[in-house]
């Protein structure tokens, strides 16, 4: 489970200093983003999704809705800034799925710039988790003796060059569906219930496209846990810095109940 927060014009200067406060004293996170396709031109940039990962492995994502940000001379917009800049340190350790520099068609909001990014230990997931499938799932040969299924990368159809999608890797790592239906979304509407008032199915709507925003960035922390990468890196990050103190209050929307609520971390 995750406590999901969305970043626009709509949040309080107050969440936006405790969340950096929650990055600065936290080393994990993974990133993932979504665009909207258009028609014969590139697609347009969208969301921006950080799941925080926090050293009792508790974990909160922010979608960052790059179309409903304030404007850049109101005080919140700033905040928003020095969250990226704390997000985008030596000492932080990002998880992606791909390669970083998906990150670079973001720049244009200025909240960060394209030399921010490669500030922090940036990790490709998914070469990570090909690497790990290689080493713990050999081929085995079949034989009348032998009854267990090969699932090396060659006799579940995988070729050696090519990469593992997220959803494949969440099927046969994590034994579920990764639903990718709505990757083709409309990311930019507004997705937080508080940005404008909306009927029941508008609702429903934006929920279905928030869930799967989230989900991305879920699953490659459940891979990491899964895959027991989490454990390595966090008994690594834990001597970074022994004295951090992570209670922090943050004022969460929840997604389930639709109302803002006081959480205690």
């Amino acid at each position: 489970p995750y406590e999901l927060i969305f970043i626009n014009y709509r949040t309080a200067e107050k969440t936006l200093i405790q969340l950096t406060k929650l990055i600065n004293s936290c080393t994990l996170f993974t990133i993932d983003t979504e665009s909207i396709t258009v028609y014969k031109k590139p697609n347009k940039p969208a969301l921006i999704q950080i799941q925080i990962i926090t050293r009792e492995l508790n974990s909160y994502i922010l979608i960052i809705e790059v179309h409903h940000l304030p404007r850049p001379h109101v005080p919140t917009f700033y905040l928003i800034q020095q969250l990226f800049e704390s997000l985008f340190q030596p000492k932080n350790t990002i998880y992606v799925w791909g390669v970083i520099d998906e990150l670079t068609k973001f720049t244009e909001f200025n909240l960060f710039s394209s030399d921010q990014i490669t500030l922090s230990h940036n990790i490709n997931l998914q070469n990570e988790f090909k690497l790990y499938w290689y080493k713990h799932h050999p081929h085995i040969q079949t034989s009348s003796t032998t009854t267990q299924t090969c699932i090396c990368e060659a006799c579940i159809g995988i070729q050696e060059n090519n990469p593992w999608s997220i959803q494949a890797a969440t099927a046969y790592e994590l034994h579920k569906w990764l639903d990718k239906r709505h990757t083709c979304s409309t990311f930019d509407i507004g997705l937080d219930p508080k940005l404008v008032r909306l009927n029941s199915k508008e609702l429903e709507y934006r929920q279905l496209i928030t869930d799967y925003a989230a989900n991305d960035c879920d699953t490659m922390y459940q891979l990491l846990i899964s895959t027991d990468i989490i454990n390595q890196q966090s008994s690594q990050s834990l001597t970074i810095e022994p004295t951090t103190n992570n209670n922090l209050e943050l004022i969460l929307f929840n997604t389930n109940e639709q109302n803002e609520q006081e959480l205690i971390d």
